[in-house]
């Protein structure tokens, strides 16, 4: 008797143990699931609030740049911002806005570069109601596009504004002037011959001219191969090296910049108060004009004759001695240097005669035109 009431003891105070036991563990799940759902409460809270910041940011830069569309998707207008700004890495496809009656033409950014494009004319096409737009597009730099895409739309002009109203997407009129604009892609496979203007068409659908006011697109080079080879350091190095040009020589030297090869010849030099002037001509062989451009280098006496050394020790010795004495300089070219032939221009060294007997430099251009195309 008195060893079953031992077993019941036993097994009562078993059972009270594993309650407790279990008491113990279900606090402890419990506790630790509060914890949880506190952090995930944070979490969800704090990504809640970069998302509303992430779309507010979104907004402004549209605002900014004159763009959005409701119809899209927080990614998709995110998406069409970095196309528009470059945010997707490497330089941006820029946008460019074109009227019928503009002057002159606009530049147009993309990846490969800037490019330059102007509307020629348009025509109405009654078959498929739409508008031939005739477009020219200035390609300054030494490769050929083969085949590129623009992407954009068109409307009517952007609409007047009365004083003291802003140009944001905030502004009822832009909003509705947004929603009219049509977009396009086109796709274009007329090569784009590199320094020349080259024209070709475009259809645009547009039930009248008051739909093309505005036209502004970018441009996705798809294809492009380089056509002038050599033109740099011919190993595929930098593509601007320095030319040693002597003062006194009669023959041309080679002056290479990353739009190519250019000649230049020294005809003379005089004394000024504010140095020496050299007179320069530059040969262009190209077909487009540089209307602004400099000479940076160095200068410095004649070269030492290595016949006048004994020894070659001695030569290398008058040549270390003559390296020290090379002095910087820059200097801007006054003159334009018109293309397929050779121009009279000149540039100021501060230096005396004596010390400006030889030149190691290299061509800056900083600004081309290409000629006008004459016809279609």
């Amino acid at each position: 008797m008195i060893r079953k009431i031992s077993i019941d003891i036993l097994s009562t105070a078993a059972i009270i143990g594993a309650c407790v036991f279990l008491t113990g563990c279900n606090k402890d799940l419990e506790e630790r699931i509060d914890r949880l759902e506190a952090e995930l409460r944070s979490v969800r809270s704090d990504t809640r609030d970069e998302v509303v910041e992430l779309k507010d940011r979104v907004i402004a830069a549209e605002n900014t740049v004159g763009m959005s569309d409701n119809s899209l998707t927080f990614a998709e207008r995110l998406s069409a911002l970095e196309r528009n700004s470059g945010g997707e890495g490497g330089p941006a496809n820029g946008t460019v806005y074109l009227r019928p009656n503009l002057q002159g033409h606009a530049p147009l950014s993309t990846d490969h570069g800037t490019f330059l494009v102007r509307i020629e004319g348009m025509e109405l096409n009654v078959e498929n109601n739409s508008y031939s737009v005739h477009l020219n597009v200035g390609n300054p730099h030494a490769i050929a596009v083969e085949q590129f895409t623009l992407t954009g739309d068109h409307g009517g002009g952007t609409p007047e504004l009365n004083e003291g109203e802003e140009y944001t997407l905030d502004n009822p009129k832009i909003r509705e002037w947004q929603a009219s604009l049509k977009p396009f892609e086109y796709r274009v496979t007329k090569t784009l011959e590199p320094f020349a203007w080259t024209p070709f068409d475009i259809e645009l659908e547009a039930s009248s001219r008051e739909e093309l006011e505005m036209i502004r697109f970018s441009m996705a080079i798809e294809n492009a191969r380089l056509k002038r080879i050599g033109a740099g350091s011919g190993s595929g190095g930098e593509t601007s090296t320095f030319a040693h040009i002597r003062v006194d020589s009669r023959g041309a030297s080679v002056l290479r910049t990353e739009y190519g090869a250019f000649l230049v010849t020294v005809k003379g030099t005089e004394t000024t108060e504010l140095g020496t002037r050299v007179h320069l001509e530059v040969g262009n062989p190209y077909g487009f004009t540089v209307n602004q451009c400099r000479l940076i280098g160095e200068h410095g006496p004649a070269l030492p004759d290595r016949n006048k050394s004994a020894s070659p020790q001695e030569y290398s010795e008058k040549m270390r001695a003559w390296s020290a004495t090379l002095q910087p300089f820059e200097s801007a070219i006054p003159d334009k240097i018109s293309n397929f032939r050779w121009n009279k221009t000149s540039i100021l060294i501060p230096g005396p005669e004596d010390k400006v007997k030889f030149l190691r430099c290299q061509l800056r251009i900083e600004d081309v035109t290409l000629p006008a195309a004459t016809d279609r």
